[in-house]
């Protein structure tokens, strides 16, 4: 018979569960990071995010391959997990033991509803104070781990604190990539008088090509950035020619300038004739100065039915916001084409009846901004007026729509931050159960050293 230290299955589980991997994954995460934080001198945080951190495996410098932050994450959450299986035991026994499962039972229920947002505030219907907000998220997180540490304590006594402590860790982890992917992100950017129906996210940009000549509604496809970058031909249904971009052709942000005679210009039509697009760095990750990157591309254009080149244009995103679409014409039809941030329509609108901002005295330095909305849905027959202020999100449909910043050259429109994060509330839920989980282990630690002083 194989005694365990020979079992197979035993040796990786003890590799798996060992101190040795978790303190070499807990460096390797710290060079990470070091290396992450580093790469913002020269890149886009977001850019840094994915090609860092909510990636698989990372290329350092370019081109050395290492361990990305899903990979290390993922390895972390496996040795924890196998480290107190195999080290902490189950020590209730009988009735006890019955009694700890039902009650850990129902504490993982409440961390479920709780997460879910079943006892929260839709704010379309209800203002609510924001620090009663605040207030009543973490009263709902602690009674849940409350009720998490009596189902532990149940079963496992003394080392209650540190399984609930762990847990805590574990359910900030998953969130942690829940959000990298599935949560969506972006800015709805509305001035008074205008109601807007789509979240624009300005990490990501796609290439629309529109087609007006329908009376009811617009038929629009669109290229996503992935594609744009990569190069190569781009074939789309329902149009009557493809998209092609050159090796190169595609910079993540861009400089416009006048174009200048003589001198080599990819564009064949359109405005690119008279706008030439040079490549510029990425915004800094270390720059405060809440600039976005604004890409440009050069995309060629090909028939369809006999593969010939119907021109060459500069795409931009600075251009579609300055001066709008341009016009291709393929047969006895005209398209608009777009470069423009990733649009995400939503099945409600909203209207932008007044905007304002206090300014601190003597300064122009704005003090205090918020927006008076009206939200519109007709799917569901709701057209409410509400206000979203620093600190006061309007929470509608699974979207958060927070007060982040305003167009300060008009002083006229207001930009929201739309967050769709199902699990947000995972970190308030979290935190408390970590905070609990280490208050738990001190006091029983400390009532067991008091009891031995007095027992002298």
């Amino acid at each position: 018979m194989n005694s365990p230290e020979g079992n197979p299955v035993q040796k990786v589980l003890s590799f798996l569960g060992s101190l040795r991997l978790t303190v070499a994954l807990i460096g390797l995460s710290i060079f990470l990071v070091f290396v992450g934080t580093l790469a913002q001198v020269n890149q886009g945080i977001w850019t840094v995010m994915e090609q860092y951190f909510r990636c698989w495996f990372a290329r350092l410098g370019g081109w050395f391959p290492f361990p990305g932050g899903k990979l290390l994450g993922t390895a972390l959450l496996i040795n924890l997990l196998v480290s107190h299986t195999s080290r902490i035991k189950v020590q209730a026994r009988g009735p006890r033991l019955l009694l700890g499962m039902a009650t850990l039972f129902i504490g993982l229920a409440i961390t479920w509803i709780v997460i879910s947002h079943v006892f929260d505030v839709d704010s379309s219907k209800d203002v609510v104070n924001p620090s009663k907000r605040v207030t009543l998220q973490l009263v709902q997180g602690g009674g849940a781990a409350a009720v998490l540490y009596i189902g532990c304590w149940l079963l496992f006594r003394r080392k209650a604190g540190i399984v609930l402590l762990h847990a805590g860790v574990v359910i900030l982890m998953m969130s942690e990539l829940y959000t990298g992917e599935l949560a969506e992100e972006g800015t709805m950017t509305i001035f008074e008088g205008q109601s807007v129906n789509f979240v624009e996210d300005t990490r990501k940009t796609e290439l629309a090509i529109i087609d007006a000549s329908n009376p009811a509604a617009d038929d629009v496809v669109a290229v996503p950035e992935s594609s744009l970058s990569r190069g190569g031909l781009v074939r789309l249904e329902g149009l009557p020619f493809d998209v092609e971009v050159g090796e190169g052709r595609f910079f993540k942000n861009a400089l416009l300038a006048p174009a200048k005679g003589g001198e080599p210009n990819p564009a064949t039509q359109g405005a690119g004739l008279r706008i030439l697009a040079q490549k510029k760095p990425e915004q800094s990750g270390v720059d405060s100065s809440g600039r976005v990157d604004l890409p440009a591309a050069y995309v060629t254009f090909r028939s369809r039915a006999n593969n010939a080149e119907l021109g060459t244009w500069m795409t931009s995103v600075r251009y579609t916001i300055e001066k709008g679409p341009q016009i291709v014409r393929a047969g006895d039809k005209d398209y608009r084409i777009a470069l423009r941030f990733k649009r995400t329509y939503k099945p409600y609108s909203i209207y932008l009846s007044q905007f304002k901002f206090d300014r601190y005295a003597g300064t122009e330095t704005p003090k205090d901004y918020s927006s008076y909305v009206k939200l519109e849905d007709s799917e569901r027959g709701i057209v409410r007026d509400t206000r979203i202020w620093m600190n006061n999100p309007l929470r509608y449909r699974g979207d958060t729509l927070y007060q982040s910043s305003f167009d300060a050259e008009t002083e006229k429109g207001t930009v929201l931050q739309v967050v769709d994060n199902r699990v947000w509330m995972a970190p308030y839920v979290a935190c408390m159960i970590v905070a609990l989980g280490m208050l738990g282990q001190f006091l029983l630690h400390l009532f067991g050293f008091i009891q031995k002083l007095v027992s002298r």
